[in-house]
C-alpha cells in the first residue's frame, strides 16, 4: 500500500499539465484525421514539426469566420480585444510536444508561445528522462483528459528505444495510440528508419498511418504557403 508521503512525492515529481491555445496566425493548416496516429519517416524531425505547428497555430479547416485575424497576443483567455474565434463553437487545437532539442530552441524556431514542450533529457529545465516511460505516459494522459482538441508530437522515440529497449517502448506506444483514439486526438511520431530495427518499424507501421516526408502533398508546409489563395492554388495543382 502506498503511503501519503509517497503520494505527495509522486505528485511533486509529475509536471503540471495545463493545455493552452496558441495565437492564431495566417498559415492555413493541413487537417489530419482525429483519433488517429501518424508515423512520419524522416532522418531529421522537420516535416513533423511543420505539421504540428500548422495544426496548433492555424485556423480551423472549415472556418466559418472569414474575419478571423492573425494574432500574436500572449494569454488569449485574458485578452479583451474583439475576436471571432472566442465566439466560435469549435475549439482550435492545443499542442503537447516532447523533443530531444531544447524547448527554448523549439519555441524560438517555430514561434510557439503557449504550447507545452518537454525536453527528453536527463538534464536541463522542463526535462523528462527518456527512461521514465511512466511519467511521459502520465503527462500525455493528463493532457488528453484536459484538452478539448489535443495534438501530441513525440520526437525522440529512437532515444527512448536505446534507453529502454524496444519491447517496453512498443508497449508504451500502443498504450498511447489507444488513448489517442479514445480522446479523439492526433498523435504525430517522427522516426528515422535507419535508427531502429526492421521488426520495430514494421510493428509501428501496422497500427499507424504513414506520412511520407517526400510526398509532394506536404510541400506546401516546407514551401511557405502562407495565404488561403496560395494554398488553394497549390492543392489544385497537385490534385
Amino acid at each position: 500500500m502506498i503511503g501519503i508521503k509517497e503520494i505527495f512525492r509522486i505528485a511533486r515529481r509529475t509536471p503540471r499539465v495545463v493545455p493552452a491555445t496558441e495565437p492564431l496566425n495566417h498559415v492555413i493548416r493541413r487537417d489530419l484525421m482525429r483519433g488517429s496516429s501518424y508515423l512520419v519517416k524522416e532522418q531529421r524531425a522537420e516535416l513533423c514539426f511543420e505539421i504540428f505547428v500548422s495544426l496548433v497555430k492555424g485556423r480551423c479547416t472549415n472556418c466559418q469566420h472569414l474575419d478571423a485575424f492573425p494574432c500574436e497576443s500572449i494569454g488569449c483567455e485574458r485578452c479583451t480585444l474583439p475576436c471571432t474565434c472566442k465566439e466560435c463553437k469549435n475549439f482550435r487545437a492545443q499542442g503537447l510536444c516532447f523533443t530531444i532539442n531544447s524547448p527554448m530552441e523549439v519555441r524560438l524556431r517555430y514561434a510557439l508561445q503557449t504550447t507545452l514542450i518537454f525536453w527528453i533529457s536527463s538534464h536541463g529545465p522542463e526535462n523528462v528522462s527518456p527512461t521514465n516511460l511512466e511519467m511521459i505516459a502520465n503527462i500525455i494522459s493528463k493532457f488528453l483528459k484536459k484538452s478539448r482538441n489535443p495534438v501530441v508530437l513525440l520526437d525522440g522515440i529512437e532515444h527512448m528505444i536505446l534507453s529502454n529497449g524496444s519491447v517496453p517502448v512498443l508497449r508504451f506506444l500502443r498504450d498511447v495510440e489507444e488513448k489517442i483514439t479514445m480522446y479523439n486526438a492526433i498523435f504525430i511520431l517522427p522516426i528515422n528508419p535507419k535508427a531502429v530495427g526492421e521488426k520495430e518499424l514494421a510493428l509501428m507501421e501496422r497500427t499507424m498511418k504513414e506520412i511520407d516526408a517526400k510526398d509532394e502533398e506536404y510541400e506546401w508546409l516546407n514551401g511557405g504557403v502562407n495565404t488561403e489563395d496560395e494554398f488553394n492554388m497549390f492543392m489544385q495543382r497537385v490534385a
